[in-house]
């Protein structure tokens, strides 16, 4: 029996443990003590650990592996698709009005009025701003769609906040996503219910996107205080109503740093995306002809901001879809370089939705990290419905989200959403981008597989690589003695489930700071 020093407080067993550190799965335990881990090894290793305040799980052949990093989330779109009315069962837009009016009459007289999930097929229309106009005359009135592409307004609301009906993005909302933050006691527990959404789905750790300033700061900072921040955020900025600032970005990195609670520097927009001709192009679109981008970008500002950011020490990940549009990006990257001097940077670019070969090779030769939308497949319910061949060619369609070709150029990959886009998911990364299928199951052997991305791949680009991208690596993202225990457990075997059953597994467990966070287990072992 072993000193009573050496007893974990919790010890989980599986046949299927990823340690980040090796391809291959192997059959141990993992033992864990005051937030870290203790002990890493073989089945016949674990008792050495077992004390009898021990808390052992058995997890036979379901998966141990490191915590989920979501390296690409907006707590203001979760935060926008619930708060207030959800109207996504509702079916005419007369019962809609009812259900406000009744809503309404729980607030003050002039406070806005907000609503989520009403479909134009449910409604048989999209509905009538004169509707709220004249029902709501006296408070802004914002009801966004389920799929957060339009937002039924009065007229008071469009006046107040500056965007329309139909173009109603996050960026297009930045005003009002800054009022709905000021409601402090109403966005502490929405975050608290976004940590609890994220842990079902074994996250531990997130890089969290604000506008212009982190408006969540105070909810965030006083959650910290408490010792009650349930999952590491990691926060950027993006410009959208003042440009770059500087200034905020030097005063976050100097108060910041905490294992919980971190500044990563700025988040900037460089193109649109190809599906609607606004993402920038080397060649024109196959299908409109002499037109490589329906939308400018300005280069000239972007370079100027990334590199004085750079100057002062500050990350930047540059958004970018087009292969021109990466291109710029990687170019401004290496500029930092020539300008500023050489430093362990870990700037990025996220999307690289159609990147050129040669830019990739550039990536990798300037560790640039890229970030990717592993579900991002999903969002087409075909490959008989895909826009990818229209837009650039049957020839060129296998450069869309060009794995392979990533991983051959040496860049670390890591795995995002841009939530709500999506909501983290490890199954459904690896049915889109390992098993390369769209939601139908087409094409019947993947399209263009030997694109896609290994599991083991797949699941390093939701763990380690995201703690790489964030200086965390010392700490958390292996499985490995020393590291502190946050740990997701999965219900089966992800690298060998079929890719028809694989987006039917789910997290069971999720540990951050060995302390579980998410428990659906009935099989603990108290020893």
């Amino acid at each position: 029996m072993p000193t009573s020093h050496l007893n974990a407080d919790t010890v989980l067993v599986s046949n299927v443990i990823f340690s980040g550190k090796e391809d291959d799965p192997f059959a141990g335990f993992i033992a864990v003590k005051d937030k870290k881990i203790i002990a890493v090894g073989h089945k016949n290793e674990q008792y050495h650990w077992i004390g009898p305040k021990t808390k052992v799980y058995q997890f036979d052949d379901q998966l141990i592996m490191p915590g989920i990093h979501d390296n690409h989330v907006f707590f203001t779109g979760y935060m926008s698709m619930n708060r207030g009315l959800d109207l996504s069962k509702v079916t005419s837009v007369n019962e809609a009005v009812t259900l406000l009016k009744e809503y309404s009459n729980g607030l003050g007289p002039t406070e806005n009025l907000y609503g989520f999930g009403w479909d134009k097929e449910n409604f048989g229309c999209i509905p009538e701003q004169s509707v709220l106009d004249k029902a709501f005359p006296d408070r802004s009135v914002i009801v966004i769609n389920r799929t957060k592409n339009w937002c039924w307004m009065n007229q008071r609301a469009i006046d107040q906040y500056g965007f329309t009906p139909g173009q109603c993005s996050a960026e297009d909302r930045a005003a009002l996503l800054k009022d709905m933050l000021k409601e402090k006691e109403k966005v502490r527990e929405e975050f608290l219910q976004f940590c609890q959404l994220l842990a079902s789905r074994g996250v531990t750790s997130i890089k969290d996107i604000g506008f212009d300033e982190y408006d969540l700061l105070p909810v965030l900072r006083e959650l910290s205080n408490e010792e009650q921040l349930p999952i590491r955020v990691h926060f950027v900025l993006e410009p959208v109503l003042q440009p770059l600032n500087i200034e905020v970005g030097k005063a976050y990195q100097q108060q910041y740093q905490h294992d919980h609670l971190q500044f990563q520097g700025y988040k900037i927009m460089v193109d649109g995306v190809v599906a609607d001709h606004t993402g920038d192009m080397l060649e024109p679109y196959a299908d409109m002809a002499d037109v490589r981008n329906l939308r400018e970008v300005d280069y000239e500002r972007i370079e100027n901001w990334v590199v004085e950011a750079d100057r002062h020490g500050l990350k930047c990940c540059l958004t970018a879809e087009g292969d021109a549009a990466i291109r710029q990006a990687v170019t401004i990257l290496e500029k930092c370089r020539k300008i500023n001097g050489y430093r362990d940077a870990r700037h990025s670019i996220s999307d690289l939705e159609f990147p050129h070969p040669d830019d990739l090779k550039r990536m990798g030769e300037n560790q640039i990290f890229a970030e990717i939308y592993a579900q991002i497949l999903l969002l087409i319910p075909s490959y008989q419905e895909s826009y990818m061949a229209d837009v650039v060619g049957v020839e060129k369609e296998y450069r869309f989200y060009d794995y392979r070709a990533m991983l051959d150029a040496g860049i670390t990959i890591t795995a995002g959403t841009d939530l709500p886009l999506f909501i983290t998911s490890v199954p459904d990364s690896i049915y889109a981008a390992s098993k390369r299928l769209f939601p139908d199951g087409s094409p019947e052997d993947g399209w263009h597989p030997e694109r896609g991305m290994p599991i083991a791949e797949m699941l390093k680009a939701w763990t380690i690589n995201g703690a790489r991208h964030h200086f965390m690596e010392d700490i958390t993202g292996f499985i490995e003695e020393g590291k502190y225990a946050d740990i997701a457990v999965f219900d089966r075997n992800l690298f060998e489930t079929p890719a028809s059953e694989v987006r039917n597994a789910r997290a069971i467990l999720t540990m951050v700071d060995g302390d579980i966070v998410y428990d659906l287990t009935k099989e603990k072992i108290h020893v």
